[in-house]
Order: C-alpha cells, then structure tokens, then sequence
C-alpha cells in the first residue's frame, strides 16, 4: 500500500535531481537550481517517509506475518 507511493514520489524526486548541486557556490545558484534542488529534497524525503511506512505496514517485506501467511498459502504448507 505505501511502497507505490515511495517509488512514485522517487521517480518525482529524480526529475529534480542537479549533478554536482553540493559543488555549486550558493551566491551562484539561478532560483531555477535553487528550486529544483528544494523540490528534490521534499521529493525525496517524501520518498524515504513512505518507504518507512511500507517496511513498517506493507506485507510485502519477509520479516511480516502477512508475509509468511501469504508464502506458506502458495507453497501449500499446513501450519
């Protein structure tokens, strides 16, 4: 439920990105890198937020019981 959310707001996050933006004098930053470069750092911690919240809800990961439920279901192992 909140993996594709994460994976969303990455690809947002890569549209955003500028090489070398730690490298750039600030005085010499264009507002145009300046907000680019702020929308990849809310992209991107919006991003690792979902993420956490997947890892944390999200059945998808081995180490959840829906996890293992759902794998011994298809594997036809009796508990």
């Amino acid at each position: 439920m909140y993996l594709g959310p994460a994976f969303l707001f990455a690809a947002f996050a890569s549209l955003f990105y500028i090489p070398d933006f730690l490298d750039i004098p600030f005085g010499v930053l264009t507002p145009r890198q300046l907000v680019s470069q702020l929308l990849f750092s809310v992209f991107g911690l919006i991003s690792l937020a979902a993420l956490a919240r997947s890892i944390e809800f999200d059945p998808v990961w081995p180490w959840r019981p829906g996890f293992r439920r759902t794998l011994d279901w298809l594997l036809g192992r009796t508990q």
